[in-house]
C-alpha cells in the first residue's frame, strides 16, 4: 500500500511538472474539433487521398485554362483594336466572334452558377458548338468566313509568285 502511495505521489508530481510545460486545452464547444485541436491532429480536406489529388489536379488545370483564356483575350482584344483603328471590315467580325467565344468558356465566368454537372455540361457544349459552327452572324464560322477566304487568296497569290502552282500540280 505504501508503494502505491509513493507511486501516486510521483505521478502527481510528474503531472504537475508536465502540466506546467503543456498549454491548456482550448475549448470551443465543438467536441470533435476540440479533441483534434488539443491532440494536435490537423484537419484533412478529405479522408480520401485520391480525392485530394484529383481536387489539386482539377485546380491546376483550371488555372492553366484560365491563363490561356486570359492570354487569348488580350491577343484578340489587341487584334480587334488594331482592326478597328485601320477600318479592316474583313477581320473585325472574326476577332469579335472569337472574343465572344472565349468569354463563353466556364473559366471566364465571373461567378459560375453551380458546379458543372451533366445538364450544364451538355448546355455548355451546345453553346460552344453553336458559337463555332452555327449559321448565325455571331458564330466564328460566319464571322471569319471572309477573313479565311481573304487569307487563302493571299496565300495562293504569294504561292504563285514562288511556283506553288507548279509544285501542287495546279491544285492551288
Amino acid at each position: 500500500m505504501r508503494a502505491l502511495g509513493i507511486a501516486l505521489a510521483i505521478l502527481l508530481a510528474h503531472a504537475g511538472v508536465a502540466e506546467a510545460q503543456v498549454k491548456k486545452p482550448q475549448l470551443t464547444g465543438d467536441l470533435v474539433a476540440d479533441a483534434k485541436a488539443n491532440l494536435g491532429i490537423k484537419p484533412a480536406t478529405s479522408a480520401n487521398p485520391a480525392e485530394n489529388a484529383f481536387d489539386n489536379l482539377h485546380a491546376g488545370l483550371q488555372k492553366v485554362a484560365k491563363d490561356i483564356a486570359d492570354k487569348a483575350l488580350a491577343d484578340l482584344t489587341a487584334a480587334l483594336t488594331d482592326a478597328k483603328n485601320r477600318n479592316d471590315a474583313i477581320s473585325q467580325p472574326c476577332w469579335q466572334a472569337q472574343l465572344d467565344f472565349i468569354q463563353l468558356l466556364p473559366v471566364e465566368w465571373p461567378t459560375p452558377p453551380a458546379e458543372i454537372g451533366l445538364a450544364l455540361g451538355i448546355q455548355i457544349k451546345r453553346d460552344l458548338l453553336n458559337a463555332l459552327t452555327g449559321s448565325q452572324p455571331g458564330s466564328i464560322k460566319v464571322a471569319c468566313a471572309a477573313l479565311f477566304g481573304d487569307e487563302l487568296k493571299i496565300f495562293v497569290n504569294v504561292g504563285a509568285l514562288f511556283g506553288l502552282r507548279v509544285l501542287t500540280g495546279g491544285a492551288l
